[in-house]
């Protein structure tokens, strides 16, 4: 698990931390009553603690072989055309060997889920996540990583012939570890890439920030193991807070 920071450099046995000046804290659940239904009498900063112990419970039971399989029913196909109300959104990499929504047991409806090479904070990702948390009040995201990403791997291999578009993902991404050292291996840089993808999708954000500061908004980053399929939780986003005038 990767620590977090706080403006600036700061020193760390792994190599210099700086996911753009914002801290990372472990996420503690909560228990829930009914964690079918989280929102349910719950005030508006109670809610994202609430979601995140309900996913956090239902990847468990996809890890114990006990998933429930929740609304995958036509009925509930039926029920959520007229509108959605997703509980929490995911912004995760497009890799096969991700599927979200069968990790956190959820069905249709449950998660607003934004899906790209690399799980990069796009201009396009951001706006979707946008939506989800302005016009559909979802309280919680998640920027889900993963072991073994392939547009990683291909920021640490320069030498590679890619397509002008891959070119220009793979280029971001290469910018961006090159802030951690030439020396990182693939699994420590797709972790600080998951840390550094969540607190640019806040930062690059009025509308996250200003709820992330209100309470009624968290942005968890998590670690997907390929082999185990077990989900390292590496903490949440905390907003830069400016010093006021003197």
């Amino acid at each position: 698990m990767l620590d977090g920071c706080c403006s600036g450099w700061l020193s760390d046995p792994r190599g210099p931390v700086r996911p753009e000046a914002c801290l990372f804290t472990m996420a503690e659940p909560i228990v829930s009553e009914d964690p079918a239904n989280p929102l349910d009498q719950l005030s508006p900063l109670e809610r994202p603690r609430a979601v995140l112990q309900w996913l956090q419970q239902g990847h468990q039971r996809f890890l114990e072989g006990h998933s429930l399989h929740p609304h995958s029913t036509r009925e509930r196909m039926r029920a959520v055309v007229e509108g959605q109300h997703p509980l929490a959104a995911v912004l995760g990499c497009a890799d096969s060997r991700v599927p979200v929504e069968l990790l956190f047991d959820s069905g249709f409806g449950d998660l607003f889920v934004v899906r790209n090479a690399g799980t990069m904070s796009t201009t396009a990702a951001i706006a979707s996540l946008e939506y989800a948390v302005g016009h559909l009040g979802v309280p919680l995201i998640v920027v889900l990583g993963h072991e073994a990403c392939g547009a990683v791997s291909a920021a640490l291999h320069p030498e590679l012939l890619l397509t002008p578009n891959l070119a220009q993902v793979v280029g971001q991404l290469r910018m961006e570890l090159l802030q951690f050292g030439g020396d990182l291996t693939l699994e420590e840089s797709c972790r600080r890439h998951t840390l550094s993808a969540a607190g640019n999708l806040v930062h690059s954000s009025v509308l996250l920030t200003d709820r992330l500061r209100a309470g009624q908004l968290t942005v968890v980053a998590g670690y997907y193991d390929l082999h185990s399929s077990a989900i390292d939780w590496m903490g949440q986003v905390e907003s830069i807070r400016y010093p006021g005038p003197s």
